[in-house]
């Protein structure tokens, strides 16, 4: 059976959108519900009506603004259906609890998009350090035997380059 591809077929950029939200998605909800499974149940929501309305979203706007619009309101539907099962917030303090997630969402892109630009100005040398310590399984010890160096100079290093990183940050951020 063929798959009906017609108007109702999700454009790849959306898709890539939406799954590049997923970790922010999970956290959003997550900051508004306590249960793992309400969470996952929730964000299985999100995920289907951002799905099912993924031609009203216009393509180089905010996606996370939208998708945290729905994903705010799928909460609280959630929570109205729960009604006094359990103990669930008031409505107006979710809606004020998801208004401070979005907004620090919107600060945290903001200084990574900072964070980012200060990082492409490093020495190669420096990037490549740096990116040799967040690995999978890095230590200072495995990053210093394949450097032939000592622990201390490479600890020495990242300390240094990530208060180079914390200037730039914050002196950009002030410039803005």
């Amino acid at each position: 059976m063929q798959a009906d591809t017609k108007d109702n077929s999700v454009p790849d950029a959306f898709v890539r959108e939406l799954t590049r939200s997923q970790n922010r998605l999970y956290g959003f909800v997550r900051c508004l519900l306590f249960d793992p499974k309400d969470i996952d149940d929730v964000l299985q929501d999100v995920n289907v009506v951002l799905l099912r309305k993924h031609d009203e979203f216009e393509m180089g706007t905010n996606f996370w603004a939208w998708a945290s619009t729905i994903a705010r309101f799928q909460v609280l539907t959630h929570c109205k259906r729960l009604g006094r099962d359990r103990l669930v917030f008031d409505d107006s303090l979710l809606e004020l609890i998801a208004l401070d997630v979005q907004q620090m969402d919107s600060e945290i892109d903001d200084r990574m998009e900072v964070l980012q630009g200060c990082m492409e100005k490093l020495p190669t040398p420096q990037r490549q350090l740096l990116s040799m310590r967040y690995e999978p399984d890095s230590s200072l010890k495995l990053i210093a035997e394949s450097l032939d160096r000592t622990v201390g100079s490479v600890r020495q290093a990242l300390f240094r380059i990530r208060e180079s990183l914390l200037g730039c940050v914050q002196q950009k951020l002030k410039a803005s």
